[in-house]
């Protein structure tokens, strides 16, 4: 049976275990939107431009982008209210 002391341990380090989720969920975002970029840039640059099929599968990645950081955005800022709730007015959040 857990301690009371490591419940509270455990209770207080839920938003940062939270928070290296999402930070590692942002990452990998962030690569992903990287590579999308290059491609694109890469196809504009070399003058060709992008084909249907290519241009449909940005327009798809682009939303996934999209909707992934509003997601990213959304989680983060339950994490800090939940922080918030915790510890108060954010004296004591580290």
């Amino acid at each position: 049976m857990p301690t009371p002391e490591k419940t509270v341990d455990s209770q207080t380090n839920l938003p940062a275990r939270e928070l290296l989720k999402v930070y590692d969920e942002l990452t990998a975002l962030n690569a992903c939107n990287a590579f999308v970029m290059q491609a694109l840039a890469a196809a504009l640059a070399h003058g060709g431009g992008l084909d249907e099929r290519s241009a449909t599968g940005a327009v798809f990645c682009t939303q996934w982008l999209n909707d992934r950081t509003a997601e990213l955005e959304q989680q983060l800022k339950n994490i800090v209210s939940q922080a918030y709730e915790k510890f108060g007015s954010g004296n004591n959040i580290r």
